[in-house]
C-alpha cells in the first residue's frame, strides 16, 4: 500500500489488499462519499481566506464612505446623505470533471487499496483545479466577459488595476483611483524591503481588517528570511539560543502552505508552494473576501461529486464532476506583488480564464 488513506477509508485500512468484489460495495461508496464530503470541507475551509460563495451571477460592492457629521443650529436638519459609493463586479461559472473507469477484467483486480488511490487522484485533480481557478482571479490585470447560458455577456472584474473605479483611504478626504497589482525590479534586500508597502497598500483600505497575510513563492523564501524585519516563526522541536528573537503564535485562520514567520509590517509570512516564482499575494483576515465564488443554486450541483455511473460490459465508469467559478468582489481585499521586474504581468498559465 502506497500513499495516504483517505478520511473515508480509515475503517477499510484493514482489507486494503482485498479485492472490490469480495468487499460490501455499500462500504466502498460510503468510504468514497465520506472521503469527498471531508475534501468539499477541507477545500471550502481553505479557500475562505479569499472567497465567499454565492450563487448569484452578480453582486454590487458597496464601498466604504467618508461622511462627516454637518454643523447644525438648535433648529437644523441634516441633509439626507448617501452612505456609500459602489460598484458593480460579476461571476463566472465554469464546469470541469474527470472520471475513473474499468473493463470487466481490470475491474474484477481492483483492490480496496486500488480505490483509495483513485478516489486521492481524484480529489488531487479538483484542489488543483480550483486553486488555478482563484490564483487566475487574484493575478488577473484586466476584465474579461463570461458568456452566461442564462445572463448573457457579465464582465469580470480583476483586483483594482488602476481603471475609472475608485476607493477610499483611511483618514482621506475623497475616493481615489488605486493599484493592487504591484511589482518591483529590486531584489528582496533589507534595502529594498517590499512588505511594508504591500501591507500599507492593503491596510490603508477600510474595506479590510485584522491581520495581513502575505503568501510567498518558495524560490523567495530565502531572501525573505534574510531580512532583518523578518522573525521566524518557533518550532516546538528546536530550543532557541538567548540572542535570536522568534515569534509566537500564529494568524489564527487556515491558509495554504505552511506559516514560516512573521515580518516588522505586521504581517504573517506564509510560503504556498503552489505560487509561481518570484510572485506574492497578500490579504487580510477580517473584512470582505477579496473574491466570490459563484457556484450553481441547486445543493446536487454544488462542490465536487459524482454525477453518474455507467456499466455497458465490458466497461464501466464514474464521472466526477465541479461546477464554479471565481470573480474580484472586494477589489482592494487582496494585493498582488511580482518580484524582480518593474512591470507587473500576469504569471504565466494564469491569464483568466482558464481551462
Amino acid at each position: 500500500m502506497s500513499g495516504a488513506v483517505l478520511y473515508g477509508f480509515h475503517q477499510l485500512k484493514d482489507v486494503f489488499g482485498e479485492r472490490l468484489d469480495s468487499i460490501n460495495a455499500e462500504e466502498v461508496s460510503t468510504a468514497i462519499e465520506a472521503s469527498a464530503a471531508e475534501h468539499n470541507r477541507q477545500i471550502t475551509a481553505l479557500m475562505d481566506l479569499f472567497a465567499e460563495p454565492t450563487t448569484m451571477y452578480s453582486a454590487r460592492f458597496k464601498s466604504a464612505g467618508n461622511h462627516r457629521l454637518q454643523p447644525l443650529d438648535e433648529n437644523g436638519r441634516a441633509l439626507p446623505v448617501k452612505f456609500a459609493g459602489y460598484y458593480d463586479t460579476a461571476f463566472p461559472i465554469r464546469d470541469a470533471g474527470t472520471a475513473w473507469g474499468a473493463n470487466y477484467k481490470s475491474r474484477a483486480k481492483l483492490t480496496v487499496a486500488d480505490a483509495n488511490r483513485i478516489t486521492a487522484e481524484m480529489l488531487k485533480a479538483d484542489a488543483v483545479w480550483m486553486r488555478d481557478q482563484m490564483l487566475a482571479a487574484l493575478f488577473s490585470s484586466a476584465t474579461h466577459t463570461y458568456t452566461d447560458p442564462d445572463y448573457g455577456a457579465l464582465t469580470v472584474q480583476p483586483l483594482a488595476n488602476g481603471d475609472s473605479v475608485t476607493y477610499l483611504r483611511n483618514g482621506a478626504g475623497s475616493a481615489s483611483a488605486d493599484t493592487h497589482q504591484l511589482a518591483t525590479a529590486s531584489a528582496i534586500a533589507d534595502v529594498t524591503d517590499p512588505f511594508q508597502t504591500i501591507v500599507d497598500e492593503l491596510m490603508e483600505h477600510p474595506e479590510n481588517s485584522g491581520e495581513a497575510i502575505i503568501l510567498v513563492a518558495t524560490n523567495n523564501l530565502a531572501a525573505i528570511r534574510g531580512l532583518a524585519a523578518y522573525y521566524p516563526l518557533v518550532d516546538p522541536n528546536i530550543t532557541t539560543g538567548a540572542n535570536t528573537d522568534t515569534v509566537n503564535g500564529g494568524p489564527g485562520v487556515q491558509v495554504p502552505g505552511q506559516v514560516v514567520g512573521y515580518h516588522e509590517s505586521k504581517a504573517w509570512i506564509v510560503e504556498w508552494k503552489a505560487l509561481p516564482d518570484n510572485y506574492a499575494i497578500a490579504v487580510s483576515t477580517g473584512g470582505e473576501k477579496p473574491l466570490r465564488m459563484r457556484q450553481e443554486p441547486e445543493p446536487q450541483l454544488q462542490g465536487f461529486h459524482m454525477a453518474a455511473e455507467r456499466s455497458d460490459h465490458p466497461y464501466w465508469e464514474e464521472q466526477w464532476v465541479r461546477f464554479a467559478g471565481f470573480g474580484a468582489f472586494n477589489r482592494v481585499g487582496a494585493v498582488v506583488q511580482r518580484f524582480g521586474n518593474g512591470t507587473y504581468a500576469v504569471p504565466t498559465g494564469y491569464t483568466a480564464p482558464i481551462t
